[in-house]
């Protein structure tokens, strides 16, 4: 079953569900045995009213016959009840909730497991969707949407199946009206199936947009592009809006036609059974016991077609969380290995990002000594970062290969080849966490005093003391309520800690003030002290000092050495050094 196709039979709605379920599968099928046996006696009820009024009413009224089949109906609802009553323990119960976790739990894995080149084409709405509102759509319904099939299609079974032993002709009559439910059942789940599937896409962008709108209100409101200036979520929100009317309107038509339907079979039966008390071949009792029965078949129908836009939200739903769920992580080659040093390689490597035509890296070979000073430079976008994120596995090269200490990333685990290193971006990202467990993110088994003293290598521990409530302040949304040099500093305390073999920066310093650049560049001197240092750097004269220089331009190793000797080849460093100095001798005219 193919992710955007929607449950149209039972069959396929009972593999939905055990999928859905996982580990309470058994619990769902004990569910369902028990919808099963609840609608099988409400259709032997159904027959027992149409013998108690035959025997009551028709012209040999027999009592005796009537108090029998009174008390095979008064069985038949009280097994119905308690059938019921198990039956809807998966929905009253813990094991909603149990499988609403565990699926959560599922995705969280999953997450840690896609490549993050994949998982940065998602949308911040659409991944917070699939955790919370996906999820909740898959499960939150299964259990009486999954009775609601077995009723409306078990009770009208069991209805003509024992209607044949007592009236064939009636029997065939029901075999006939029936079905002609199917086409207009049909009819709704595809015109639904799509409805909400781009629906549910929709309010997954609009959910990104309105993040995206909230984080940046700061630059809208100087830009003047809030309310209704801020185009693309306007747009976004009458997509939404009109979307919903589509889907309402879709809905009255097919409740209408439903009741149409509903008339039409008690029309048909009252016609024909008219006819046959006219001719003596029935009575009149038996017409309104087969009326009273046909309505009441037409009941869960009417009512179903009325919530199958809950059946669309939960296909909906669970083929987004699927398609999470199917995203296949990088593969690890076996035998795992470990390096036995740090020394980086990469042997004519090329890469294209997803989705992209121009290679991100051509025929890239290069080689980053262990324990030493590596700076990668180049114009923006020639591929400095990709090197960095090739080596993390961000993603796989699609030619060439990349090993550490000799031995291709490919057969490291993920946890492994993480552990190697430690980043220190340029855009420090805090978690609304305290201090002290912002710091402990990078080895979440140290204790206090491991974390005060790797604060205290990088110059964090002065400006935390001065805060309220020291190490355990909160940092704020994002590290919002500290500056620039401190989130900084903090970012290196939690490099520091990790105590890993490479250290990347990402020009730590690029965007600070004088004050906070010198106590961030006292800290990164902690930092890197017996380390395979790889620096991105913007600013040359903060890399002059480096073991060697690697110029990328075009995705493509242009020179290499060291500072002193790439001046001298008069080459593509050489025009980069120059631009910084003049830019030096900027000044505003008049």
């Amino acid at each position: 079953m193919s992710d955007a196709k929607n449950y149209a039979t039972f069959g396929e709605a009972y593999e939905a569900g055990k999928m859905i379920a996982g580990n309470h599968a058994a619990d769902f099928k004990r569910s369902l045995f028990f919808f099963a046996l609840a609608y099988t006696m409400q259709g032997l009820t159904y027959l027992s009213i149409y013998g108690v009024m035959v025997a009551l009413f028709s012209a040999s009224a027999d009592a005796r016959q009537a108090w029998a089949w009174f008390g095979l109906m008064t069985v038949f609802i009280v097994i119905n009840v308690f059938a019921r009553w198990f039956a809807h323990d998966f929905d009253y119960g813990d094991t909603t909730a149990n499988i609403t976790h565990n699926m959560r739990v599922k995705l969280g894995k999953k997450l840690r497991t896609i490549p993050l080149e994949v998982l940065g084409s998602y949308k911040t709405g659409d991944l917070n969707a699939s955790l919370s509102s996906n999820v909740d759509e898959s499960v939150m319904m299964l259990g009486m949407i999954s009775g609601m099939f077995i009723e409306i299609f078990l009770t009208p079974v069991v209805v003509v199946i024992g209607m044949f032993f007592i009236d064939w002709r009636m029997a065939v009559l029901l075999t006939v009206i029936m079905p002609l439910a199917i086409p207009l059942y049909r009819r709704k789940r595809k015109s639904g199936a799509h409805e909400k599937m781009e629906m549910t896409q929709a309010n997954s962008v609009l959910e990104s947009d309105i993040i995206e709108y909230i984080q940046g209100l700061a630059v809208l409101r100087a830009t003047n592009q809030t309310g209704e200036n801020a185009k693309h979520l306007h747009e976004g929100i009458i997509h939404v809006r009109d979307l919903q009317r589509a889907s309402v309107w879709g809905t009255i038509v097919n409740l209408v036609m439903g009741d149409m339907l509903i008339l039409f079979a008690l029309i048909m039966i009252a016609i024909w059974g008219s006819i046959r008390v006219g001719n003596g071949t029935m009575s009149i009792a038996a017409i309104a016991a087969l009326l009273v029965i046909v309505s009441r078949l037409m009941e869960p129908l009417s009512l179903f077609l009325a919530i199958t836009s809950a059946l669309d939200i939960m296909n909906a739903g669970f083929a987004r969380v699927k398609a999470v769920m199917k995203t296949p992580p990088l593969e690890v080659v076996n035998p795992q290995s470990k390096a036995q040093h740090f020394e980086i390689v990469f042997n004519n490597v090329e890469f294209t990002y997803h989705g992209q035509e121009e290679k991100a890296l051509k025929n890239c070979t290069i080689k980053i000594p262990g324990q030493a000073m590596t700076a990668i430079v180049g114009p923006s976008g020639s591929g400095k970062t990709t090197i960095t994120r090739l080596m993390m596995r961000y993603a796989d090269p699609q030619a060439g290969t990349i090993m550490i200490g000799g031995i291709d990333i490919r057969r490291m685990s993920p946890k492994e080849l993480l552990s190697y290193f430690a980043v220190v971006f340029q855009d420090v990202y805090l978690f609304d966490e305290s201090i002290i467990e912002n710091i402990r993110m990078a080895k979440s088994d140290a204790t206090d005093e491991e974390v005060i003293k790797a604060a205290k290598a990088a110059f964090c521990h002065e400006f935390v003391e001065r805060l309220p409530q020291g190490y355990q302040t909160g940092v704020g949304d994002i590290g919002g309520s500290l500056s620039g040099g401190e989130r900084q500093r903090i970012s290196i305390a939690r490099a520091i800690l990790k105590d890993a073999p490479i250290v990347i920066l990402d020009e730590p310093t690029a965007a600070l003030d004088t004050e906070s650049e010198i106590a961030v560049q006292r800290a990164v001197e902690t930092l890197i002290k017996d380390k395979t240092i790889i620096v991105i750097a913007h600013r040359l004269t903060t890399i002059a000092g480096a073991d060697q220089i690697l110029v990328i331009d075009d995705g493509a190793l242009v020179e290499q050495g060291t500072h002193a000797f790439l001046l001298t080849q008069q080459g593509k460093y050489h025009d980069l050094w120059q631009a910084q100095l003049r830019s030096k001798t900027w000044r505003i005219k008049e």
